[in-house]
Order: C-alpha cells, then sequence, then structure tokens
C-alpha cells in the first residue's frame, strides 16, 4: 500500500490517510453567503481524503471578499455549514472509511 494511503495519527488528529485537500476559493454560497446544495456535493464528492480544509469563510458581513463567498455570521449560514459537514460525512459512512468516526 502507498504511504499516502496510510493512516495518520497526532496528538491533534487522527485520519484514515495522508491526503489533504487544500483550500481552494470556490465562490458558491448565494449572495448571503449562504452555503449552497452544490458545495454540499462538492465537499462530499472529496470525502476520501484524510483532510479537507474548506474555502475561505467570511467572518463577517464587512469581512466579505467576494460577492458569493460563504460566511459564517448568521444562522443561516450556519445551518448551510452543517448541511455541508453532513454530506460529508453521510459520504464518508456510505465509504466505510476505516478511521473514520
Amino acid at each position: 500500500m502507498s504511504p499516502l494511503l496510510t493512516p495518520y495519527t497526532s496528538t491533534a488528529l487522527d485520519l484514515p490517510n495522508r491526503v489533504v485537500m487544500a483550500p481552494m476559493t470556490r465562490l458558491r454560497a448565494d449572495l448571503r453567503s449562504v452555503p449552497q446544495p452544490l458545495m454540499a456535493t462538492y465537499y462530499a464528492q472529496r470525502s476520501g481524503a484524510g483532510l479537507i480544509v474548506s474555502e475561505g469563510i467570511a467572518p463577517s458581513e464587512r469581512g466579505r471578499q467576494y460577492l458569493t463567498e460563504p460566511g459564517l455570521f448568521t444562522e443561516e449560514q450556519v445551518v448551510g455549514w452543517r448541511a455541508v459537514t453532513s454530506a460529508v460525512r453521510a459520504a464518508l459512512r456510505t465509504r466505510s472509511v476505516p478511521g473514520f468516526r
């Protein structure tokens, strides 16, 4: 087996493999910075990575850099991100990824 596909464990991380998805600015939120279903699909399709680093997230309305950049400063945005993380977790359960809890 390739070392890239072997588990990685440290005091802070317990990963099923050493594949890390780097952050990429996808700009797939709506005009209110709410993550859309396409974002959930995008991240779920990449759920086989040991670690996914999400794209940049606006911390406030004034902190937005792009029109459709996802945010994390309203309850609606939090709900949108929960849909994204739920889709990734569902994809992991479907794949039975070793080491996933």
